[in-house]
């Protein structure tokens, strides 16, 4: 078990943390822990949530609860929230380039922390998912997945490609934000 003091944590002003995983990853837990003494999570499955509290999934409300986490992000950035913590499954590159984008336009650092499954199978997955989601679309996002996200290291061509003159700031290792 990996052991870090929280408090020697420094995260620098405007970053955007990535946590993407498998469903039942462990992504809303790093979210939570991450942001124990500051900034926002936030994360599709709010907008999936009904007014008592239970997750709902349909196709509709997934899209539209896709533009209502990318508009709170583009909010949270503009009020300039010194560390926003996206923890959605973005099994592809597609996905998270919008945050890229965001993270660019808005000066912001970005960290992708890939969960993928966490060590566990698909089976295991299954039985811890809150939400109740089953093995074969499980299966299904893990046939899917993309290894790298990162726009600057796409071989396919990014909608605003990030140049040599204009690298993204990125922080390739956790222990780059822990103060020595």
């Amino acid at each position: 078990m990996i052991k870090c003091d929280l408090d020697k944590v420094s995260i620098p002003n405007k970053m955007l943390v990535i946590v993407r995983g498998l469903p039942s990853s462990g992504k809303t837990t790093i979210a939570k822990i991450l942001t124990v003494n500051q900034g926002v999570a936030i994360s599709v499955d709010e907008f999936m949530t009904t007014p008592n509290g239970e997750y709902e999934f349909s196709k509709n409300a997934f899209i539209e609860a896709q533009r209502q986490c990318k508009n709170l992000c583009q909010d949270l950035m503009q009020s300039e929230t010194d560390l926003i913590v996206i923890h959605n499954t973005m099994a592809q590159a597609w996905e998270a380039e919008p945050y890229f984008d965001m993270a660019r336009e808005y000066g912001y650092l970005v960290q992708v922390m890939n969960l993928y499954d966490g060590g566990l199978t698909d089976a295991e997955l299954a039985s811890r998912s809150v939400h109740s989601m089953p093995i074969h679309l499980i299966q299904k996002t893990r046939q899917r997945w993309d290894i790298d996200i990162y726009p600057h290291r796409q071989r396919r061509p990014s909608l605003k490609p990030f140049d040599d003159a204009n690298p993204p700031k990125v922080y390739t290792h956790f222990r780059d934000i822990v103060r020595k």
